[in-house]
């Protein structure tokens, strides 16, 4: 019976090790390619921002070509953008670039202007994406 049991462990290990081949690769992890350039990503996270503040809708952004998506809630409910800084060049997470933003925005409904430092991450390929990194920095 200890035979047995052997043989069925052996032979269990051996085909747990062959289904991890496809996803592994014979040549071990594989990277997955960026989805931008620092250049890239630069000049669209500025012209998302730049079209923000001269307060170009949504949908006018995405019209563009290639199309240009700025995803922010403030964004989409119509804040006005006054200005903004990029704190930082750029740091490559996952396959795109992430950014450290500081803005003010145009007080809603009389109230005062507000001060924000969030994070973008940007990518160009397949489409232009400007996306809002929640909880960072």
């Amino acid at each position: 019976m200890n035979n047995l049991h052997a043989n069925y462990t052996g032979a269990w290990l051996v085909a747990s090790v062959l289904a991890w081949l496809p996803v592994v690769g014979c040549g071990g992890q594989s990277v997955l390619d960026m989805a931008t350039t620092p250049a890239e990503a630069r000049e669209t996270i500025t012209t998302a921002l730049d079209a923000w503040q001269k307060g170009t809708s949504q949908k006018d952004l995405a019209q563009n070509n290639p199309p240009l998506y700025l995803q922010d809630p403030l964004y989409t409910r119509g804040s006005t953008l006054q200005e903004y800084k990029l704190e930082n060049e750029g740091k490559v997470v996952g396959t795109g670039i992430s950014y450290i933003v500081t803005m003010k925005l145009k007080g809603d409904a009389g109230k005062d202007d507000k001060n924000r430092r969030i994070a973008y991450r940007v990518v160009t390929r397949p489409n232009k994406a400007v996306t809002l990194e929640e909880g960072i920095p």
